[in-house]
């Protein structure tokens, strides 16, 4: 267990059952929303990944050959072009 973990447990502890069990829901949930927020802002994170390997691609670059600076300035220029 993590530290706040037990600390969390400690003041449980000292609580009644009824509103123990509404704690833990309530923080159940609040982890539950922390998670769900971490997994789209991978998604997020993977989709924008994807979206810059095919900007590469269309404009003729082999992406396993480029630094990733190379890779920043390409796709700088690529924004710079289209606006």
């Amino acid at each position: 267990m993590v530290p706040a973990e037990k600390e969390e447990e400690a003041r449980l502890a000292s609580m009644p059952a009824w509103r123990r069990d509404i704690l833990r829901k309530k923080l159940e949930e609040e982890r539950e929303q922390k998670r769900k927020e971490q997994e789209k802002l991978k998604r997020e994170e993977e989709e924008k990944e994807k979206e810059q390997s095919e900007k590469l691609r269309t404009l003729g670059y082999d992406e396993t050959k480029l630094a990733p600076w190379q890779r920043q300035i390409i796709l700088k220029k690529g924004d710079i072009a289209k606006h």
